[in-house]
């Protein structure tokens, strides 16, 4: 009996004079909207260390190869900040994805802490033809594009740019959010010609997307 109470109290005090130390995450969980075009993605989960005791990181572990993880430092003092920085290289994926990193720390090293990364990556805009062209000596009449949202989404074409004022481009709303066309008029065809053509959007809203599309006279 005397050697339980013994053993308690020297856990007591191992454990006042070690500290409470603990880490508090801003946002674990994160979602995100892309395009196939977008390629990869950055995200950072910040963290600070609200305890009484430094916190060391002992490991990051991605749930898959196409994920990695990465930290400035492996120790953090009381009230110091840090953040995990992620990166998910999409390659050929496509639709709703989930990478999920676990973080162990000294403090807990048998609870780890699961960062949620959340993509779904599409076009959310399809432009039918990316390309509109006339031959010289063609009558200078608008050709039109196409541009479709996809169904269930909302988005918002904010403007469209051309590259060259020969080739100027304007904007037509069909249904707000969900259909406008572009019609390009070209000054006239007697010479060859070329512009792109940005088409500027609300979505993500986190990161909004231009598109391209094309216009010549060949």
């Amino acid at each position: 009996m005397l050697f339980r109470s013994l053993a308690y109290l020297a856990a007591l005090l191992l454990t006042a004079g070690r500290g409470f130390a603990e880490l508090k995450w801003d946002r674990p969980v994160q979602s995100f909207q892309r395009t196939p075009a977008d390629g990869e993605i950055e995200v950072r989960f910040a963290f600070k260390n609200t305890g009484a005791a430094p916190v060391t990181i002992r490991t990051l572990r991605p749930s898959c190869g196409c994920t990695t993880a990465h930290l400035e430092k492996k120790t953090y003092a009381p009230a110091e900040a840090g953040e995990v920085v992620a990166h998910f290289v999409f390659g050929d994926r496509r639709g709703p994805h989930r990478k999920t990193i676990e973080v162990r720390t000294d403090d807990a090293p048998t609870e780890p802490v699961l960062l949620d990364l959340r993509v779904n990556i599409h076009d959310s805009l399809t432009i039918a033809p990316a390309l509109v062209f006339w031959k010289r000596g063609e009558p200078a009449e608008p050709k039109t594009v196409q541009l479709t949202v996809d169904s269930g989404r909302q988005v918002r074409i904010k403007s469209v740019v051309s590259s060259n004022p020969r080739l100027p481009a304007k904007l037509e709303t069909i249904k707000a959010g969900e259909q406008y066309v572009v019609s390009v008029t070209p000054a006239d065809t007697a010479q060859k010609e070329s512009a792109e053509i940005s088409v500027l959007t609300d979505f993500p809203v986190d990161a909004p997307r231009t598109y391209i599309l094309h216009a010549r006279v060949k």
